[in-house]
Parts: structure tokens; sequence; C-alpha cells
């Protein structure tokens, strides 16, 4: 049994090294404003690509938005539009509308160095774009 939840843990760290988006790129400087949780009204429309600007987003802004949690190492556990991101899409959808949600990324963070806490150890983040770039506006999880 703990072997199984051993091989469990490394196969989602795997997939998290794969899905970092960081291959040969650094992560954009984090200095806009802390997440709201206000319904992003600004919002514009997000690109082809928005998916992994928005990921690359909610990694550079995560030891900002998670004080005291152990951030080194973070990775990208999926990251979907908000429409595709089921029940915390849907939650995005009751509160802000279609329109906030057609523009914004659901990111799913794992961060390995709090684990076996499932609590501490994962994230999850609603990021949009945003004239100046995209922009992590509230910390679902």
């Amino acid at each position: 049994m703990a072997r199984t939840a051993v091989l469990g843990v490394a196969v989602l760290l795997m997939l998290g090294s794969v899905v970092s988006l960081g291959v040969g790129m650094a992560a954009p400087r984090s200095d806009g404003p802390l997440p709201t949780g206000r319904c992003p009204t600004a919002a514009v429309g997000l690109p082809a690509d928005g998916v992994i600007g928005a990921a690359r987003r909610a990694l550079a802004e995560a030891a900002r938005d998670h004080p005291g949690l152990r951030t080194a190492g973070a990775a990208v556990m999926a990251a979907d539009r908000a429409g595709f991101a089921g029940v915390r899409g849907g939650e995005i959808d009751r509160e802000c509308g279609a329109r906030v949600r057609d523009r914004t990324v659901v990111v799913q963070l794992l961060f390995p160095r709090m684990l076996p806490s499932a609590s501490l150890s994962e994230a999850v983040v609603a990021v949009s774009r945003f004239a100046r770039g995209y922009r992590v506006w509230e910390i679902l999880h």
C-alpha cells in the first residue's frame, strides 16, 4: 500500500515536471497586485496560448500568493479554461458570469515540499489576462 502511494506521488511529480512550463524560459516577475477575489471586469480575451501564459503566471506568483508554504519546486498539475475546469470553473461562472468564466484559466499547483499533506501541497488559483498581462485574481484553494 505504501509503495503504491509513493509511486503515485512520483508519477504526479513527473507529470508536474513535464507540465511545469518552465522549459528554457524564466518566469516573469510578479510585481502586480495581490489576488482580491473580486470578479475581474477588466479581463480581456484569452489568446490561443492563454492557458500556458496563465499557468506560467500562477507559478511565478506561487510564493507570493501562498506565504508560509515551501513553494520551491512548485509545478502545474493541471490548467484549463474555466469553462472546462469542472467544479472550480462552475464556481467562477456562478460568482462572476459567463464573460469572466470565458476569460479565466483555473490552474492547479503542486508544492512537493509540503507533501504528504494533501491540503498544504495543493493550490488552485484563477488567472485572467489583463491589458498589462496575466494575473492571479482569486485563490480558490
